[in-house]
């Protein structure tokens, strides 16, 4: 049994990025991990409150048990730990944020059911931010519970589709289809997607695609995404909006500890609603150090310019241990 591709499977299923998995069991018959990562973050805001919090932190477990030479079945959960100086916010502090069950096939791909990152989510765009990031990404969810997950991973190519059933507090119903294709030192990216809500309060219908193409040279990676996000609002037409967006980021290793990342995203907006209509830039520029393997320092700068705000200057800086 490859053994490989289906830990890779089974991560792209369940999205645990950025983080080192300890693997307690990993033979032909089962595979079982345990990983985790705590990150925390102050961030200097220019128009906000600072914001000091523990939030992108999770603890997660994934496994699967062969039941025969060709089939496994799958399993995994993973919780959010989100502590947050701003206690108004009424967040939870801890929270099962992912799970669940399904089987994998050797060349055939794992399909799963529960509560998923979406595809979207596992196959983002470019972004190297740790604190300001993300602004250009226009994919509608990034989290849905009552979903069918399917992934097929190799060393060249992934296919990763997901579905969600309408349920939760917005109705909402999704269906996403991503690929990834290797070639060399570049990775290309696309899919394409579909989310709609129904609620006497929110009737949304919000198609969305992106393209991205990544070059990932060795301590040297930059890339480029296109995202298109086109929503109509049932309830108040004016409030209809059709959002194009360009991410550009790049990092590059300046010592085998020391790495420097930027990127620059723009998201261009045209509604009825003037307070929704014009465009949005945002930039950063950040340097992380990591002196344990496992351990990563960051600081970061960012220059944002909101659709009909004044330009902000914000600060960030953090640590990230993962595991």
């Amino acid at each position: 049994m490859k053994t490989r591709y289906l830990a890779t499977s089974l991560i792209l299923a369940f999205s645990a990025p950025s983080s080192f998995a300890y693997e307690i069991i990993d033979n032909d018959v089962a595979y079982l991990h345990f990983y985790g990562q705590v990150k925390a973050r102050a961030l200097f805001l220019d128009e906000q409150p600072n914001d000091y919090t523990f939030g992108d932190s999770k603890i997660g477990v994934l496994g699967r048990y062969a039941i025969t030479d060709l089939i496994s079945l799958s399993a995994g959960t993973e919780a959010q730990i989100n502590f947050d100086a701003d206690e108004d916010r009424n967040e939870e502090d801890l929270y099962v944020s992912q799970y669940f069950v399904g089987i994998y096939g050797e060349g055939l791909g794992s399909i799963t059911y529960g509560k998923h990152n979406t595809s979207s989510d596992d196959l983002n765009g470019v972004d190297y931010s740790e604190a300001f990031g993300g602004s250009a990404n226009l994919n509608a969810v990034g989290v849905k519970g009552d979903t069918i997950k399917y992934v097929y991973d190799t060393d060249v190519f992934t296919a990763n589709a997901t579905y969600g059933f309408e349920n939760g507090d917005l109705n909402r119903e999704i269906a996403e289809l991503f690929g990834r294709y290797n070639l060399a030192d570049m990775v290309i990216i696309a899919g394409i997607g579909n989310s709609t809500t129904n609620t006497t309060r929110s009737q949304t219908d919000a198609t969305y695609f992106q393209t991205t193409v990544k070059f990932e040279m060795g301590d040297t990676n930059i890339g480029a995404t296109y995202y298109y996000n086109s929503t109509t609002n049932k309830l108040s037409r004016i409030n209809s909006v059709d959002k194009n967006a360009l991410a550009i980021a790049g990092q590059i290793a300046f010592l085998e500890t020391l790495t420097g990342y930027s990127g620059y995203e723009v998201v261009a907006q045209s509604s009825d609603n003037i307070a929704l209509d014009g465009n949005f830039y945002n930039a950063y520029l950040g340097a992380s150090y990591l002196p344990l393997e496992w351990l990563k320092f960051f600081a970061e700068a960012n220059h944002v310019n909101p659709i009909n705000s004044a330009n902000e200057v914000n600060f960030g800086i953090g640590a990230v241990a993962v595991w």
